[in-house]
C-alpha cells in the first residue's frame, strides 16, 4: 500500500495543478499498488477543489469525482479509519512537529505509516515528509519525483 497526501490528490484531479502530469505518470508506473489515505486527507482535499476551482460547480463536481472514486474502486483506494485511540498520537505528532507545523492531515499520515509499517507515499510536501518520522525514527520514502 502506498500512503497517499492531500497535494497529491489535488494534482491528480486539478488538471490546471503544475503538478498535474507528474501525478498521472507517477500513478501509472504503480498499477497494481494499492492508495491508501485517512479521511482527514479527503476532508482536505475537499476543501481545496472547492476552493481552488473556477466556480463552486466544477468544485462541488470534482469533490463527487473524488469521492465516487474511492466508492467505486475500493479495492484500489482504501480509507483509513483513525480511531479515538489514535488522538493522543496525533496530539504527540503536532507539538513535535509544532515548528513546520504540522497539521491534522500529516499527523493522521504518520499514524497511518505507524499503523501500516511502511512510509511510502506519494506527496508534493517535500519538506514536511522529508522531515517526519513514524515510530520516531523511521523516514517516508517519497515515491513521488516531479520537477520543481
Amino acid at each position: 500500500m502506498i500512503i497517499v497526501d492531500t497535494g497529491f490528490w489535488i494534482a491528480l484531479f486539478n488538471d490546471k495543478d503544475q503538478y498535474h502530469k507528474s501525478a498521472q505518470e507517477t500513478l501509472a508506473q504503480y498499477p497494481h499498488e494499492t492508495l491508501i489515505t485517512t479521511w482527514c486527507v479527503l476532508t482536505e482535499c475537499c476543501h481545496l477543489l472547492l476552493q481552488r476551482s473556477p466556480s463552486i460547480y466544477s468544485g462541488v463536481q470534482k469533490q463527487i469525482q473524488l469521492m465516487n472514486i474511492f466508492e467505486k474502486y475500493q479495492q484500489q483506494f482504501q480509507l483509513f479509519n483513525l480511531q479515538e485511540t489514535h488522538l493522543e498520537r496525533i496530539k504527540i505528532l503536532m507539538k513535535q512537529y509544532q515548528n513546520l507545523p504540522m497539521d491534522l492531515a500529516d499527523a493522521s499520515l504518520v499514524v497511518l505509516a505507524e499503523y501500516l509499517e511502511d512510509g511510502r507515499i506519494f506527496s508534493v510536501d517535500r519538506r514536511d515528509f522529508n522531515t517526519y518520522r513514524w515510530k520516531n525514527t523511521q523516514p517516508f520514502q517519497n515515491l513521488f519525483q516531479y520537477d520543481c
